[in-house]
């Protein structure tokens, strides 16, 4: 008996010690742009912070690419008395910034609470085109718009642990809070300037509330790391429209190159709907007015680092899509760029 118990003694300080040594090396955290990638010990705390850069610009029906001359002979949905028959107004490129602060407490070794506060900022450079006859160009303008956007909490629960895999799944809510009708200038196709609902695409929030849910597994092999997500987000209660609902799953892998540093590369699909009901109030001869415009499929690559300091940790991130399938007519994604902080303790 003294011997099985010295061996069973062995046999947990060898695991305990092989967990700890891959929660201090440089892919303990997956790719800095996937959330809720682990969960934590009891009694541990992190505290986060990333920032997100989407540049997006030339405009595509499906993965076909479109002049602005073809997007102006494009028929006007919407058009009324006073309104074009045809688009008139034209997205040339747009920036959207992203800022998410978040924090993990774990009250046990199964359950790992997760909170994150989202702030977001747009701007779009649109030009206006005259809405009949010739349809000369008439000038270009810019919008913009920026506030909290999101809150969310989340349960990470432990399913299975061994020495070399890690299971778990994350079941959450996260709320808009963001303005969903913010007003903004524009260029008519009448060539004057007119305060208007700005079209979705620009709003911060849509005043919804959305089911988070996701199942990540990781597997170590000595310095490399291969990781696994499949995650959704779910419109399960609106105002009078959302953003459409989201399923994305992602493969990496990752490598130690030194103690303190690994690199990863990371293949995204992403599914997006279109947005859910209508603002009749958002109505203009611009396709981003169009809620039926909206969302697509993608596949992305990305490349990134992680890097161990002395207090916490940074992970670096670029993305550059393979392939895009748009609900179109709609800009396509050039890059996302990613960047943050973790600290445990």
């Amino acid at each position: 008996m003294e011997h099985k118990t010295k061996m069973h003694a062995a046999m947990e300080g060898h695991h305990e010690k092989g967990h700890e040594g891959n929660m201090h090396d440089a892919k303990m955290h997956a790719p800095i742009g996937a959330m809720g990638d682990h969960y934590h010990r009891k009694g541990e705390f992190m505290a986060s912070v990333r920032f997100m850069r989407m540049d997006m610009g030339k405009n595509a029906i499906g993965s076909r690419d479109l002049s602005d001359q073809e997007i102006i002979e494009l028929p006007n949905p919407f058009s009324m008395s006073g309104m074009p028959a045809k688009l008139s107004v034209v997205p040339e490129n747009m920036v959207m910034d992203m800022v998410m602060i978040g924090g993990m407490y774990a009250p046990s070794d199964n359950l790992t609470w997760m909170g994150m506060i989202m702030l977001k900022d747009k701007s779009m450079d649109l030009t206006t085109y005259k809405g009949m006859m010739n349809r000369d160009q008439l000038g270009k303008f810019s919008s913009g718009s920026s506030d909290l956007s999101n809150i969310a909490l989340s349960a990470l629960l432990r399913i299975q642990e061994t020495q070399t895999t890690r299971l778990h799944a994350q079941i959450g809510i996260e709320k808009s809070t963001g303005e969903n009708s913010k007003m903004g200038s524009v260029l008519t196709p009448m060539n004057d300037k007119k305060e208007m609902i700005m079209p979705y695409g620009m709003q911060i929030g849509d005043d919804s509330v959305s089911l988070l849910s996701a199942l990540t597994y990781t597997k170590t092999y000595n310095l490399w790391k291969i990781g696994y997500q499949v995650n959704s987000k779910r419109s399960i209660q609106k105002d009078t429209w959302s953003f459409g609902n989201k399923l994305e799953f992602n493969i990496w892998t990752q490598r130690d190159f030194s103690k303190v540093a690994a690199w990863s590369l990371r293949i995204k699909y992403q599914k997006t709907d279109p947005i859910d009901g209508r603002n009749v109030l958002i109505s203009a001869p611009v396709q981003t007015a169009n809620p039926r415009n909206y969302g697509g499929k993608d596949f992305s690559l990305g490349f990134g680092i992680n890097y161990n300091l002395r207090l916490g940790s940074v992970g670096l991130e670029f993305f550059k899509p393979i392939k895009q399938n748009l609900n179109g007519p709609q800009m396509k994604t050039n890059w996302t760029a990613q960047m943050g902080y973790h600290l445990s303790f």
